[in-house]
C-alpha cells in the first residue's frame, strides 16, 4: 500500500516496529497471575471519548474504520476468552470466533438467552450474575451457558475472573466494555493493558456513554498507565497502554 493508506509506527517501546500485516498479531503478553487471567481491554472512541455515534444503547457501528475492525479481530485471536457487560450484549451486533470462550456480566440476569452470543459457541459461554437473578431467567440461561453466581447484589469480578482462570484455564482475557464494566474492572485492579483506538471524530453529548463510566475513582486511586506504542492510519490512532505498578 502507498501513501496515507500505510499504517505508520509513531512510537513503539516494545522494541518492535510493526507493519500493517503484523500489528497486533501473535502478541507476547506477560504471564497470567495464578488467581486470574491476564486482562487486556480493547475499545474504540471518538476524540472526546464517546463509544457510539448514536444514542444511549446504540452500538459502535461506524465509529472505527475497517482497519480498526481488523485489529479488533486480531486482538480477539490473542485471547482465550472475552468478557462484556450486559448492556453491550443487549446492544446487539456482537459476534466472536466459535473457538473463543465468552462471558457476560449481569447483576440482574436480564440478558436474552436466544441471542447469537450464546448460540454461536455451544458450551463455551458463561453468565456471571448475582443472587438477584430470577429462577425463571436462571433456568433459561442454564440451557445455553454456565451460570455462575458471584455475589448477592453486585458481581464480584475478582471471583468471576478466578473462575475463568482456575476452572476453565483461561490465561488471556479480552475485555470489550462497555463503560460501566470497564470502570468496575479498573476499580478492582483487573485491567493489565488497554488497547484504545482514537477515531478522528467528535460526538459530544452529556449522556452519551464513554470508554469508562461508573462512579469514578478518588484522586489517590487514579490508575496510572504507561504508553507502549502508537500507530496511525488515515488519522486514526492505535494506542497501547500497560498499567503501572
Amino acid at each position: 500500500m502507498k501513501g496515507d493508506d500505510v499504517v505508520r509506527c509513531l512510537l513503539d517501546l516494545t522494541g518492535e516496529n510493526h507493519s500493517e500485516e503484523t500489528l497486533y498479531r501473535q502478541m507476547q503478553f506477560p504471564p497470567a497471575p495464578t488467581d486470574r487471567p491476564y486482562v487486556f481491554l480493547n475499545m474504540v472512541s471518538t476524540l472526546d471519548g464517546k463509544i457510539t455515534l448514536g444514542e444511549v444503547g446504540d452500538t459502535a457501528m461506524g465509529l472505527g474504520s475497517s482497519m480498526d475492525k481488523e485489529l479488533m479481530k486480531r486482538l480477539q485471536d490473542n485471547a482465550q476468552a472475552v468478557i462484556i457487560g450486559a448492556s453491550t450484549l443487549r446492544a446487539g451486533h456482537i459476534t466472536y470466533p466459535s473457538s473463543l470462550w465468552r462471558a457476560v456480566v449481569t447483576a440482574s440476569g436480564n440478558v436474552p438467552a436466544d441471542c447469537r452470543f450464546f448460540a454461536e459457541a455451544p458450551g463455551k459461554a458463561v453468565v456471571f450474575t448475582t443472587e438477584r437473578m430470577s429462577e425463571e431467567q436462571r433456568n433459561a440461561l442454564q440451557d445455553v451457558a454456565h451460570v455462575v453466581v458471584c455475589g448477592a447484589d453486585r458481581v464480584n469480578l475478582s471471583l468471576a475472573l478466578a473462575f475463568l482462570r482456575r476452572q476453565l484455564g483461561i490465561e488471556r482475557l479480552l475485555c470489550e466494555g462497555g463503560g460501566e464494566l470497564n470502570f468496575e474492572m479498573f476499580a478492582a485492579g483487573l485491567i493489565d493493558e488497554w488497547f484504545l483506538t482514537l477515531a478522528p471524530k467528535v460526538k459530544g453529548g452529556r449522556h452519551i456513554p464513554t470508554t469508562v463510566e461508573g462512579m469514578g475513582l478518588p484522586r489517590e486511586r487514579v490508575v496510572q498507565m504507561q504508553l507502549l506504542s502508537v500507530y496511525e492510519h488515515e488519522g486514526e490512532l492505535y494506542l497501547r497502554y500497560r498499567r503501572q505498578g
